[in-house]
């Protein structure tokens, strides 16, 4: 039978998979078998392409090229190679029997073509050699990701969203096989750093992640269940899940950059129970929001935004954060002229306990509240380096007196342990009886063991006061910035340390001072004191006297040590919370 008498179809096919990741694409290989039709006048009808490996059976083109081979429509196919057809027996067994069949009459690749009437023999060794060749690979591809995932990289092909496989431009592997992706990977430790607060759910985290920029490859931003997924996989603390020799999931250690630890990696896992609740819209950010309790009923005090626009037409006023159109005229927004914005925040008792009469209180007058507070406990920079230089003083004197303390305990230690050894030899010459020695020794082994553990406490607790000292001091000299924080868990932090039990009863703020801060201002009143009783140093210096007079004096050291010991006291007191826990 002649070619030229004889109608084909081209057939072309491109897998993404690795067995067919160096063969060319579907475009060239057309291109090529259409360069062969025109060399060899072939009459083409049809042209089939598809991008679906060949390793299992189930191609819709491929099917439907042969079915429409079937029904007389075409006599021939034209192809690239013959692997493009078939991988797998199934496939392979079709094109054999419809050429043995004399249903397909020709088939032409590129160098050699088959006639019903050749050998069958070497079109099945090509066919198995097709299938044999992805059945090798299989293996070799298991091998290797075996091996990969013992060396400690994540054999994937997909990485969780902040990581890439790490290959030069020919696509060689690295000796870092699997790096930090430089876009991603920021955004997502933000992310975590977030979490880790505690102030957001998943659908806060998915808002941003979207405000950040973060998607996917088709550039549209990623669901709530990937951001659950991404904060439930164990990669980002450096361990993954991959098969052993024997087929079975076994968990590897990753040398990859991890972003954040084991014991942060749990707390998220607490955090995200139940990620499907609160999907709706909401905001954490309220800057004193569990800060407070009603000083009525004790119930935390909640925060609520108003956001309100009134109507010009008809002058109803409604909330404008879901809608955008009056519910009342449903005139749009948009088409009122210059209609009036309502955006206060208010405060109030959630009354989850009882009924309570308290009245909300606005978020700027709070904030009036917490100003005046905080500007009752400010202090002067030239205070601040007096106490500094005070403390730092006290806490050096006072070290050295406890060390010099430790070393009377030691030595007493060391004088127990000569008498102990004695006594042995008084026993051992029969000075004394072993009624004698066994009273003498328990309890001289009792006075040891107290002054030994004496010792250790009070090595592990030298004065330690002086870095919660500064904090205060700190505190106190930046006061009037605290509400100009913009990290709003940093200010309310901040705000938690100007006093305890905070309430809010009759719109009034109020609290205990922390005892730190209330010492630090008597002191400092009595510094103002002693120095408004003397006379400016210029004017001492006119008289002659060329030291001026030093604000260090006498009378100021006992408010110094009472800063001192209000300090020692609060350390006191969180050690017992400690406890206690």
């Amino acid at each position: 039978m002649e070619k030229d008498t004889l109608k084909y179809f081209i057939y072309a096919r491109k897998s993404s998979e690795s067995e067919d990741r160096q063969m060319a694409s579907i475009e060239d290989q057309k291109k090529e078998v259409e360069k062969i039709a025109g060399e060899l006048d072939l009459n083409i009808v049809g042209v089939f392409s598809e991008s679906k490996s060949a390793k299992a059976p189930g191609r819709k083109s491929f099917n439907e090229m042969l079915l429409r081979i079937e029904k007389g429509e075409a006599d021939g196919i034209i192809c690239w190679k013959l692997n493009r057809l078939a991988r797998n027996p199934v496939d392979g067994g079709k094109i054999s029997w419809m050429l043995q069949n004399n249903i397909i009459k020709h088939i032409q690749c590129f160098g050699r073509d088959y006639w019903p009437s050749d050998n069958v023999l070497m079109m099945q060794v090509e066919l198995g050699m097709a299938n044999q060749f992805v059945k090798d690979l299989s293996v070799d591809v298991r091998r290797g990701m075996r091996q990969k995932a013992e060396r400690g990289w994540n054999p994937l092909p997909i990485l969780p969203i902040g990581y890439l496989h790490n290959k030069d431009r020919k696509g060689k592997v690295l000796p870092e096989e699997i790096t930090t992706d430089p876009e991603r990977f920021p955004i997502i430790l933000k992310l975590w750093k977030l979490m880790l607060t505690g102030g957001y759910s998943i659908s806060d985290i998915k808002r941003e992640g979207d405000k950040l920029g973060l998607v996917n490859h088709k550039k549209t931003p990623y669901c709530v269940h990937t951001y659950h997924k991404l904060f439930k996989t164990e990669f980002y603390y450096g361990y993954f899940m991959a098969r052993d020799a024997d087929g079975n999931l076994k968990r590897y250690k990753g040398r990859h950059t991890t972003m954040v630890n084991e014991k942060n990696f749990n707390k998220v896992q607490v955090f995200i129970g139940n990620y499907k609740r609160g999907t709706r819209s909401k905001s954490y950010n309220y800057t004193f929001k569990g800060l407070m309790n009603c000083g009525e009923c004790g119930c935390s005090i909640t925060a609520e935004r108003k956001f309100q626009v009134r109507c010009t037409e008809c002058s109803y006023k409604f909330s404008c954060l879901h809608r955008n159109d009056c519910p009342k005229c449903e005139l749009p927004i948009s088409e009122m002229e210059s209609p009036n914005f309502i955006d206060i925040t208010y405060y109030r008792c959630t009354k989850r306990r009882q009924r309570c009469s308290q009245k909300t209180i606005t978020e700027e007058e709070l904030e009036r509240q917490y100003a005046e507070a905080l500007k009752s406990v400010q202090i002067p920079k030239d205070f601040y380096d007096f106490m500094t230089r005070e403390l730092k003083e006290l806490s050096e004197k006072e070290n050295h007196e406890e060390k010099i303390f430790i070393g009377q305990i030691k030595k007493k230690v060391s004088e127990l342990e000569k008498r102990l050894n004695g006594l042995a030899i008084l026993k051992a010459d029969g000075d004394i009886d072993k009624e004698q020695y066994n009273s003498i020794k328990k309890e001289t082994m009792s006075e040891l063991q107290n002054l030994k553990f004496e010792i250790r406490s009070l090595e592990q607790n030298l004065p330690n006061w002086m870095g919660i000292a500064n904090g205060y001091l700190n505190f106190a000299l930046n006061a009037s910035k605290v509400l100009t924080e913009r990290d709003v868990f940093a200010k309310r932090k901040l705000l938690l340390k100007l006093g305890s039990n905070q309430l809010l009863m009759d719109r009034k703020l109020l609290f205990s001072k922390a005892k730190p801060l209330l010492s630090i201002k008597r002191c400092h009143r009595h510094y103002q004191a002693e120095n408004s009783t003397f006379e400016p140093k210029n004017h001492l210096e006119k008289q002659g006297d060329s030291n001026g007079f030093d604000t260090c004096n006498v009378s100021v050291c006992p408010r110094v040590h009472d800063v001192r010991t209000s300090i020692q006291d609060f350390i006191k007191c969180l050690t017992r919370v400690k406890i206690n826990n």
